[in-house]
């Protein structure tokens, strides 16, 4: 019964090449969207690893660093060992386009402080680093925004938020003069150890906190994605299943002429499980190929784990299975008078 199964695969090539290519892209679609996913949160991991900061401190009242714009003073910096920083949301016109930024203004040598990974470091006002994902801003460029121009002086690499937002760095008066008029204030101090004494009016963030209170903004758009995946799923799955079906349908009087000479319903069952197991390998391996391919030509950074990779032969063939039963049911329907009519 198996052997006869791959003959029909072989006899049908061209229904299955088909089926495969638009599974594929199905499949292909739910590993851009894992890694989309994926992306949201190592970005903020290596963003925040980027920082170097152990613990965060804030106002009481903020969420976080993020997503907050709570000041404290910078008075008291030195006498609790933290390194004030600001943090702004802003834009800039970049020809007919205009451009989100997240600057953070820090003192240049303090924790905290970009490691440009080409040009040079901040050293004093006036200077802009920024992240290579802002295209169109190169070291010598000029960016203006807050009624301010900064001289672009180096890069860094893999430095964003909110889903490729870039992040860059001015120094902490300059933030401080585009923000609060230059008064000594901050929205977050650094520490590279857990403070053994804050003020009242700060709290204590960890990476982890930090993380989570960026990623908050993203929780509709992740459960989105989510839902989108579980609907290509099963557009995978009614792809598979019609062409199993059709092929029931067609086969009717082969089915017949099995039972009828002693083959067992399961037999024929396990026939087309084989098939919709090679269409579902035979598409997972090519949906690697086409995510690999698809993914750099999105906007967003699209980061497809290795997990998905491993997992998707057995989402795939789960998928498959289950689509195999609607033929099956067709199948156990046959009766075997059939091969004997006319």
């Amino acid at each position: 019964m198996l052997r006869a199964a791959l003959r029909d695969l072989q006899w049908r090539w061209k229904r299955f090449a088909i089926a495969i290519v638009g599974v594929a892209l199905v499949f292909a679609m739910g590993l851009i969207m894992t890694g989309l996913v994926t992306s949201f949160s190592s970005e903020v991991d290596r963003t925040l690893h980027s920082i170097g900061a152990e613990r965060w401190a804030v106002a009481a009242d903020a969420s976080g660093p993020f997503n907050s714009f709570s000041p404290i003073s910078t008075t008291d910096a030195a006498n609790i060992g933290g390194s004030p920083v600001m943090v702004l949301h802003e834009t800039f016109q970049d020809g007919s386009k205009v451009r989100d930024i997240i600057v953070m203004g820090i003192e240049p040598g303090a924790l905290g402080a970009p490691q440009a990974s080409s040009g040079d470091n901040l050293t004093g006002a006036d200077q802009i680093v920024v992240d290579r994902s802002l295209h169109g801003a190169s070291i010598g460029d000029s960016i203006t925004f807050g009624g301010k121009t900064f001289d672009v002086v180096g890069t860094t690499s893999g430095q964003s938020l909110f889903a490729g937002i870039p992040l860059v760095y001015i120094t902490l008066a300059d933030a401080q003069a585009l923000a609060v008029l230059g008064q000594p204030l901050a929205t977050a101090m650094l520490f590279d150890e857990i403070p053994t004494f804050l003020p009242a009016d700060l709290k204590v963030m960890t990476n982890g906190d930090v993380k989570d209170d960026v990623m908050r903004p993203l929780t509709a758009a992740r459960s989105s994605i989510g839902f989108v995946r579980l609907l290509l799923w099963l557009v995978a799955a009614i792809v598979i299943g019609s062409v199993l079906y059709l092929q029931a349908l067609e086969r009717t009087r082969d089915f017949a002429v099995f039972k009828a000479t002693g083959t067992s319903t399961a037999a024929i069952g396990a026939g087309l499980a084989l098939q919709a197991v090679v269409l579902s390998l035979t598409a997972a391996v090519l949906a690697a190929v086409l995510a690999t391919v698809l993914a750099p030509l999105f906007p967003l950074d699209v980061e497809i784990p290795a997990s998905g990779y491993l997992l998707l032969p057995v989402v795939t063939v789960v998928v498959g299975l289950l689509a195999c039963s609607i033929a099956l049911r067709r199948t156990s329907r046959v009766d075997p008078a059939i091969a004997f009519g006319g």
